[in-house]
């Protein structure tokens, strides 16, 4: 069975890209891919957020990437922290990963999100690489890419997934590689060996010039932006008479000494971590590697030969990817790719996950709602047939009480002429009995049919609010009861009470507030059944409580067979209730 397309949107600083991936014939195959640039902004972070969900709306709407997503994060939006710990169990292996990472976090780690990823392990001791962000970052995410229409599965640095690239491939097979990722907020540096990598992320790009240019000459980011790009395209060299120029070319030279200094200064780490050990070759990706200025100052300041990141040769790209989509992707497929691996190639290894483990479940459960409300709404149309039945049933009834006051309009004419004759003829009397007791027979159908109209209202709102969101009705069915007086033809009045018996089934969801995973089996299962208890009584209490329910004749709860509280926490219930439906 071939599995299914994994969607992903990468989140970038200057830009939002959605794809579409599968493996076909044991290779990536790109199946769709669009890309919507971000105005250049101020740098306020409410800006992004507005930028990007203005992006991920066009994306969903427009080019139809709907459904489960997963979400690559910018580098500039996560703290990054490579640490090295003992090597320890893997069940050991969090704690140990938390107590070291509080130690280097420049915030309280209770008040972040984070995961981590071992990149090195010599047996003694492991190379750690995480991640944390601010839950409030998350937070604003989930509720823009859930508005646009897409579920988000999962939330992945994108400094992560350079690594997994290039994992594998003969380029880097040939010797220690530096792939660096050249974006608008920051710089990706992953130094790739035979044993592992090793991650650096700089905190430049190519927004630093952008804005160094504005605050220089006093103009917004956008004309700033503009400049920069015209003056790359068109290799200005000259120009001391240009104030203009001349600034440009100062502001640019600032930046490339800058960025080369630090990109010295990390493989001077390399060097020093990897015991001598260089990258032979750079390979290079990113929307700031367009200005051919930056490239030659790298390969002058680092002496190395550079190669452009050729997505091509890792996936298969549709036809139906427009030749303008398809030449950028070598700028910017290379995190969405790396992703897409580890997704869809069965890696033993697990994405890095920023999305908290309960927010998850909470998305799962409003991709149920749809669902919900159809049962809802069937629930509400089942007394639809018994409404219908009293509906013909009203109409004979009528019928004949039109007959019954025709013949006693005829009966009066005759019976004044019988009174005569006979005084002690009782006859209007009967009439008039036998006439009532059809009228009042209508009028007990027609008030049972609001009556049980309104007990199924009453049966969904008269739940205790505090288990009503885990508590849900399986089946409603009315049974014959055998107490009731028949209606004869030949009866002169009716009951004055018509009782009918309903029986309503369903489960509901047992949710302690302990964390039961750590608590003894025995402790756990006593939690459980106490906690079903209470439901129980909640949930008896709020259905004898309907102004309908004469009594309640029989209650049943399974833990076990129909439920399945000490596994899957929920228990079955069965009520059958004696209804007056004349209350």
């Amino acid at each position: 069975m071939a599995k299914p397309s994994e969607i992903i949107f990468n989140l970038g600083s200057s830009h939002v890209s959605a794809s579409k991936l599968n493996v076909k014939s044991g290779k990536l195959l790109l199946e769709k891919f669009n890309l919507i640039e971000l105005p250049v902004t101020s740098g306020e972070e409410q800006e992004w957020f507005n930028s990007v969900e203005g992006a991920i709306s066009e994306l969903a709407s427009k080019f139809g990437f709907k459904g489960d997503a997963s979400i690559i994060l910018p580098g500039s939006m996560v703290l990054s922290k490579t640490l090295r710990v003992p090597k320890v169990e893997i069940q050991k292996q969090r704690k140990v990963v938390e107590f070291e990472l509080s130690q280097k976090m420049p915030f309280p780690l209770e008040t972040l999100l984070w995961d981590f990823l071992v990149i090195d392990d010599d047996g003694i001791e492991q190379e750690i690489l995480s991640f944390a962000i601010k839950p409030d970052v998350i937070e604003k995410l989930i509720e823009i890419i859930f508005k646009c229409g897409l579920v988000p599965l999962r939330f992945t640095p994108g400094p992560a997934l350079d690594y997994f690239t290039e994992q594998g491939s003969l380029e880097v097979e040939k010797g220690d590689s530096l792939f660096i990722n050249f974006g608008a907020k920051s710089t990706n540096l992953t130094f790739i060996s035979s044993s592992g990598f090793l991650l650096r992320s700089l905190g430049l790009g190519g927004g630093l010039l952008t804005d160094s240019i504005a605050s220089t000459l006093g103009i917004k980011p956008t004309k700033a932006e503009e400049l920069k790009k015209n003056y790359n395209n068109e290799n200005n060299e000259s120009g001391g008479a240009d104030n203009t120029l001349s600034t440009l070319q100062a502001a640019q030279e600032n930046f490339l000494n800058k960025y080369m200094q630090e990109i010295s200064r990390s493989l001077v780490t390399y060097k020093r971590l990897k015991k001598g050990k260089t990258p032979s070759q750079l390979i290079v990706t990113g929307r700031t590697i367009n200005s051919q200025n930056l490239l030659q100052s790298l390969s002058q300041s680092q002496m190395l030969p550079i190669k452009y990141f050729d997505p091509f040769s890792l996936i298969n790209v549709s036809a139906e990817i427009d030749d303008s989509s398809r030449a950028l992707l070598p700028f910017v497929s290379s995190e969405t790719i790396g992703l897409a691996k580890i997704l869809c190639e069965d890696k033993a290894i697990l994405p890095l996950n920023l999305m908290p483990a309960a927010k998850a479940k909470q998305l799962a459960n409003k991709k149920k709602l749809p669902w919900l409300f159809c049962a809802v709404l069937v629930l509400s149309v089942m007394p639809l047939p018994w409404f219908l039945t009293l509906k013909v049933s009203e109409g004979q009834l009528e019928l004949a009480t039109k007959s019954l006051r025709k013949q006693t309009l005829e009966e009066k004419n005759s019976l004044a002429n019988l009174i005569k004759e006979n005084a002690n003829l009782d006859i209007i009397k009967v009439i008039n009995k036998r006439a009532f007791s059809y009228i009042n027979q209508l009028e007990i159908l027609a008030h049972g049919g609001f009556s049980m109209q309104k007990f199924l209202n009453d049966l969904q709102l008269k739940i205790d609010p505090r288990i009503n969101q885990n508590t849900w009705i399986d089946t409603f069915e009315l049974l014959s009861n055998n107490n009731q007086i028949p209606l004869s033809k030949n009866s002169a009045e009716l009951p004055s009470r018509t009782n009918i018996i309903a029986r309503i089934s369903g489960r509901y969801l047992v949710q302690p507030s302990a964390q039961l995973n750590s608590l003894p089996e025995e402790n756990r299962k006593l939690i459980l059944i106490e906690e079903s208890g209470l439901i129980q009584e909640n949930l008896t209490r709020a259905i004898a409580d309907i102004q309908q329910v004469v009594r309640v004749r029989k209650k049943t709860f399974s833990i076990e067979g129909k439920g399945d509280l000490y596994n899957r926490q929920f228990t079955h219930f069965e009520f059958d209730l004696e209804l007056d439906l004349l209350r």
